[in-house]
């Protein structure tokens, strides 16, 4: 037993001899490895640091530019010159007829960040763990280092040339078009077409300059989507009945002219279901370049020589044919003072930009507006459309006056006439208020009877202007103190006292319409 326990004894020393130096090898292994792993470590971190830190590395490009030895603010200024070179190159896109070109400095061609591709490029082998940027610094002494560049357009530039250069290559649709010759109408049928799509063609342009682009001229096909046209054939085919129709008399003159303009402006209008037309925008502007001429109009209560005056016979005329279509009123407004042309409430004047006639479409199908001056010198409008009311039932407006106030005579003194000279100017006007009813008849009997519209019109006095230039104080002082008590007698006796004579009288007064 004693042998036993004594050969174990020494068993367990051997192991422990043998354990211990184990130990010794690995630690010595350990630090002989450590040792190792600081001197590399120290050996590439001295090795990546010796890289200049203020400029890109070598090799280093951003799309086909060399940033090499480059600064970030040096890198961003060469690609910013790059971009311009690449500004001259041609892109050519394919219409259906013919192609339209264009350099990329037209469409506005930018880097989409250069802070952010300068960075990248200057950041390169010099961030990161050391065993990283080695890696990636031995990498360029091997190969390039190619940093993607990505390209885009200016938007509002691409579409201005699109629509400037690219859109007349294309067939855009046509809507059906509706003209009446005689007594009948006749009908073009529409035309399916294409149009731009100025998105899809801008993505188009920047995938092939981000993409395998060799910074040549290139050609891509002009993307267009399919286009339907808003009025067809069969939308056309339901104009056949007169909705609604009225004349007055064109007169002579230099408004004549403007009345033929105004009408051509309007003839031939198609106005779809749930469409407003304004007036005021189909006809005007009201310049000679329009095709208007000065004739007379209203303003300040006075008739004036102005480019299209007359044109409110125009509107007035096509209102009261509106009013017998039964179309909406949206916008109408009176004339400051009545016109002769129309009864009062049968007027709508339209001027400028704050006075307009609009009308809306309130048929389920379109209708047409048909105009014109005649043989017989009328101004006629006449609507036609689809029928839908109630066989027997037609309609008739009557124009009523509720209040007068007429006009007087006001005496002002010209110190340009000679003294006692009179001279009528203005235009006088009896001011009122109207109204008009509309009465609605089935089978010629009254059914109903509503007030349609009010109107209001100003009154406009007669002037005379009085002449006050003489050398005689006293003759002066007691004309004008005549004319200030606007007392006929006695301005006709302030004028008889200095001169002994009654005055003499020329007149200027204006016809009284408004055009």
């Amino acid at each position: 037993m004693a042998a036993l326990r004594r050969s174990l004894r020494e068993s367990k020393e051997r192991f422990a001899k043998k354990k211990q130096r184990w130990r010794l090898i690995l630690a010595a292994c350990g630090g002989a490895f450590l040792l190792i792993f600081v001197c590399v470590y120290l050996y590439l971190l001295s090795w990546v640091n010796r890289v200049d830190r203020g400029v890109i590395c070598d090799n280093v490009y951003i799309g086909t530019q060399d940033v090499s030895g480059m600064t970030e603010k040096e890198a961003a200024a060469a690609l910013k010159s790059h971009a311009k070179s690449d500004g001259a190159v041609t892109v050519t896109l394919q219409a259906d007829r013919g192609d339209a070109a264009a350099t990329l400095d037209e469409l506005g061609l930018s880097h989409e960040d250069v802070d952010k591709l300068t960075k990248e490029a200057a950041d390169y082998g010099k961030t990161g763990g050391v065993f990283s940027r080695y890696r990636k610094l031995k990498k360029l002494e091997k190969e390039p280092v190619v940093i993607s560049e990505q390209f885009e357009l200016d938007e509002k530039k691409t579409k201005a040339v699109l629509e400037e250069r690219a859109a007349p290559l294309v067939q855009e649709a046509v809507d059906a078009a509706i003209e009446r010759t005689g007594d009948s109408f006749t009908v073009t049928p529409e035309q399916v077409g294409r149009t731009i799509d100025a998105e899809a063609t801008i993505r188009a342009v920047t995938d092939h300059l981000n993409g395998p682009w060799d910074h040549q001229d290139f050609t891509l096909e002009l993307q267009t989507t399919k286009q339907e046209p808003s009025v067809t054939e069969e939308d056309l085919s339901s104009i056949e009945d007169e909705l609604g129709s009225f004349w007055t008399d064109a007169g002579g003159g230099e408004r004549w002219q403007n009345l033929k303009t105004g009408v051509d402006k309007l003839n031939g209008t198609v106005l779809m279901p749930g469409e407003t037309l304004s007036v005021g925008q189909t006809t005007g502007p009201f310049t000679p370049e329009n095709g208007y001429v000065e004739a007379g109009a209203y303003e300040n209560g006075q008739v004036v020589s102005d480019y299209g005056g007359g044109i409110c016979q125009v509107s007035s005329t096509l209102y009261n044919a509106v009013l017998y279509a039964e179309l909406e009123i949206v916008e109408r407004s009176p004339h400051s003072m009545t016109v002769a042309y129309v009864k009062p409430s049968r007027d709508a004047a339209i001027a400028g930009d704050y006075l307009d006639f609009k009308f809306k479409n309130n048929y389920d199908t379109p209708v047409y507006i048909y105009g014109g001056i005649n043989e017989s010198n009328q101004l006629q409008f006449a609507i036609y459309g689809k029928d839908t009311r109630p066989e027997g039932r037609t309609v008739e407006y009557e124009s009523e006056t509720i209040d007068t106030d007429p006009c007087g005579t006001v005496y002002q003194e010209n110190s340009s006439l000679s003294f006692g000279e009179m001279q009528y100017a203005g235009s006088p006007h009896d001011g009122l208020d109207a109204q008009l009813w509309k009465i609605v008849y089935e089978d010629g009997v009254e059914v109903s009877r509503e007030v349609f519209n009010t109107s209001h019109y100003e009154r406009s006095d007669q002037i005379i202007e009085v002449g006050t230039a003489s050398d005689n104080g006293a003759a002066v002082s007691a004309l004008q103190s005549a004319i200030a008590s606007q007392d006929e007698s006695q301005i006709y006796a302030a004028i008889s006292g200095a001169y002994g004579s009654s005055p003499e009288e020329e007149y200027t007064e204006e016809s009284g319409e408004e055009y």
